[in-house]
C-alpha cells in the first residue's frame, strides 16, 4: 500500500507538471500514461523496500486491472465477492503473510518416513490447508492420531469434509498460535519465512524434550536444524527437522 500510494502521488505530481509545460493537452488522454508512469513507479519503489519478487508483478497490475476493470464495466457487488471468496481462501495471507502451500505427495512420503513405526504418535500439521497429507499419514499409521489446524474457513470446511471418515485424523479452525504444542510428538509446518522465528519460539517454549519439529523448506535464522531432508519434488522441497 505504502509503494501503490507514493507511486500515485509522484505520478500525479509529473504529470501535473507536463501539463503545465503544454508536454500533455488533456489530462484524460494520458490514461495509458499514468497507469504506465504509476506501474513503473510502484515496482522500483518496491524494490527499494525490499518486497520479495511477486510483488513487483502484483505492483505492476494492479493499477492496470483496475482501470481495466472500470472500462468493462465491471459490477462493484464483483469486487466485493471477490475479495470475500478470497478472504476465505488466503485468510492467513492477510495477517501472518502465509500464503495457502501444499506439500507435494513426496513430501508427505517424506515425513512419513520420518515417523516412528514402534509406537503411535500425536502429529500437528500446524496450518494443514486442504488436509491431504494429513490423510494420508493418517491411512498410513492408523494407530496414530493426527491433527490439523486452519484458519482459513473454505480450506477448513474442506479439509474437514474430506477426513470426516479417518477416525484418528481431526481437523480443527483456529489460529496456531493459540494451540499448545505440549501435547504432540510431531509437529509440521509449511508456512513462509515471515512467522518462522514466532513459531519456533512456541516450539522450544511448549514442546516436549524427545519431540520433533518438521518445516518444510523454511529455516529459523539463526538456528540450524539437526536433520535436512531433500524431498525432490518439483518444488525442490526440504524438510527441515529440529529434535527438541
Amino acid at each position: 500500500m505504502l509503494a501503490q500510494g507514493m507511486a500515485s502521488f509522484i505520478s500525479f505530481q509529473i504529470i501535473g507538471l507536463m501539463g503545465r509545460m503544454q508536454r500533455v493537452p488533456d489530462l484524460s488522454d494520458a490514461t495509458w500514461l499514468i497507469v504506465g508512469l504509476h506501474s513503473g513507479l510502484a515496482m522500483l519503489l518496491s524494490l527499494f523496500l525490499r518486497l520479495p519478487p511477486w510483488w513487483l508483478i502484483i505492483q505492476a497490475a494492479f493499477v492496470p486491472a483496475v482501470v481495466l476493470a472500470f472500462r468493462l464495466g465491471v459490477a462493484p457487488a464483483s469486487y466485493l465477492l471477490a475479495f470475500a471468496v478470497f478472504w476465505l481462501i488466503f485468510r492467513d495471507n492477510t495477517a501472518e503473510r502465509v500464503p495457502l502451500y501444499l506439500s507435494s505427495d513426496r513430501c508427505w512420503q517424506a515425513v512419513g518416513d520420518l515417523l516412528p513405526t514402534d509406537r503411535p504418535i500425536r502429529f500437528l500439521d500446524a496450518g494443514c490447508g486442504l488436509g491431504g497429507g494429513l490423510r494420508t499419514l493418517a491411512r498410513r499409521f492408523p494407530e496414530s492420531h493426527f491433527e490439523g489446524i486452519e484458519s482459513a474457513p473454505l480450506p477448513w470446511l474442506y479439509a474437514r469434509f474430506m477426513a470426516r471418515k479417518l477416525p484418528n485424523c481431526r481437523i480443527r479452525p483456529g489460529n496456531l498460535r493459540e494451540l499448545d504444542f505440549q501435547p504432540y510428538d510431531v509437529v509440521y509446518a509449511f508456512l513462509s519465512p515471515q512467522p518462522m522465528p514466532g513459531i519456533w519460539c512456541k516450539v522450544r517454549r511448549e514442546m516436549r524434550p524427545g519431540s520433533h519439529f518438521i518445516s518444510n523448506s523454511f529455516g529459523v535464522p539463526g538456528f540450524e536444524p539437526d536433520r535436512i531432508i531433500p524431498v525432490g519434488d518439483r518444488g525442490n522441497s526440504r524438510l527441515l527437522l529440529w529434535e527438541l
